[in-house]
C-alpha cells in the first residue's frame, strides 16, 4: 500500500493541524510516513501545500513526485487548481473547499474557478466554511474538508477522531466538541456524494448539487438518500442545480427547496 497526498491551502487555515491528524493515524497505524515541512508563507495568507507520504513500505522521498498524488486535499478552491499536474491521472481525486480567500490582486474570477474544478471528473466541492460556522466555529473548516476526504484516505474515522480530540484537548473540551463534529458533518457530506454516485447519480452532478445541502455530523437517513437519488435522477435536475449555482447560491438548501426548482 501507497498513499501519497497533498495537503494545500492558504496560511492560517490549518493544514498543519490536517497533517498531524493524518500523521498520527499513520504511525499508530504502523505505517512508514514521509512529512516534510509545510511550504509557503503561512503567516502571511500566502500559499501553502505539504505532502504526505504513507506506505506499508520504506519511502525514499519526501516529494510526491508528479503524477503521482492520489489526493489533492484543499482548503480553498484556486489553490487545488495550482497542484493539478500532482495528480495521479485517471485515478487521482480533489476534496476542496468552495470558499475562495482572495489574497492576490488578480484572483480570477470565482465563477471560472468552479467551473475549472467541476470539469474534472473527481472533484468532490465541500461548502466548508457554512459548515463549519454550523459546527461552532469557522476555524474548523479544515477538519470540515478532513471529513469530506475520508473515503479517499488510508485511514478509520474513528483513528483520525482520537487524534483530532487529542490536537484539541490542549486547549478546550469545547474546541474538541467543535472539531469532531466539524469533522463528521465533512464525512456525512462525503459518505452522502458517495451515496449518489452508487445510486447512479453522474458525477458532476453530485458535486454541483453537495455544497449547497445541509449536514448533520451524522448519515443521512436511506429514506432522505433516496429521496435525493429520485432528484438527481430526474431530466430536470442538471437544470434547477443550475439555478441554484448561478441565481441563488444558498447557504443550505433542502430537498424541498431543490425540487421546487424543477418547476
Amino acid at each position: 500500500m501507497k498513499h501519497d497526498i497533498l495537503l494545500c491551502g492558504v496560511g492560517g487555515q490549518g493544514i498543519l493541524s490536517v497533517a498531524y491528524v493524518m500523521d498520527q493515524s499513520a504511525m499508530e497505524a504502523g505505517y512508514f510516513l514521509r512529512q516534510p515541512e509545510v511550504h509557503g508563507m503561512s503567516q502571511r495568507g500566502g500559499a501553502v501545500q505539504a505532502h504526505v507520504r504513507v506506505s506499508d513500505a520504506p519511502i525514499a522521498s519526501d516529494l510526491i513526485p508528479a503524477g503521482e498524488a492520489d489526493l489533492i486535499l484543499s482548503l480553498e478552491p484556486l489553490e487545488s487548481l495550482r497542484y493539478l499536474s500532482f495528480l495521479k491521472p485517471g485515478s487521482g481525486r480533489v476534496v476542496t473547499d468552495i470558499t475562495p480567500f482572495v489574497n492576490i490582486p488578480d484572483y480570477p474570477q470565482v465563477d471560472a474557478v468552479y467551473k475549472a474544478l467541476l470539469s474534472l471528473p473527481s472533484a468532490l466541492l465541500v461548502n466548508g466554511a457554512h459548515l463549519a460556522r454550523k459546527a461552532g466555529s469557522p476555524k474548523a473548516q479544515n477538519m470540515v474538508v478532513l471529513g469530506a476526504a475520508l473515503s479517499a484516505l488510508p485511514y478509520s474515522s474513528e483513528a483520525l477522531e482520537k487524534h483530532i480530540a487529542e490536537l484539541f484537548a490542549r486547549k478546550s473540551d469545547r474546541l474538541v466538541h467543535i472539531n469532531l463534529n466539524a469533522f463528521r458533518m465533512g464525512r456525512a457530506l462525503g459518505d452522502f456524494h458517495g451515496a449518489m454516485i452508487e445510486a447512479g447519480a453522474a458525477p458532476g452532478l453530485a458535486a454541483r448539487l453537495t455544497p449547497w445541502l445541509d449536514f448533520q455530523p451524522w448519515q443521512l437517513s436511506e429514506t432522505a438518500l433516496g429521496a435525493w437519488a429520485t432528484f438527481l435522477a430526474d431530466s430536470r435536475a442538471a437544470a434547477a442545480i443550475d439555478r441554484i449555482w448561478a441565481e441563488a447560491k444558498p447557504a443550505a438548501v433542502d430537498e424541498e427547496t431543490a425540487r421546487s426548482l424543477l418547476n
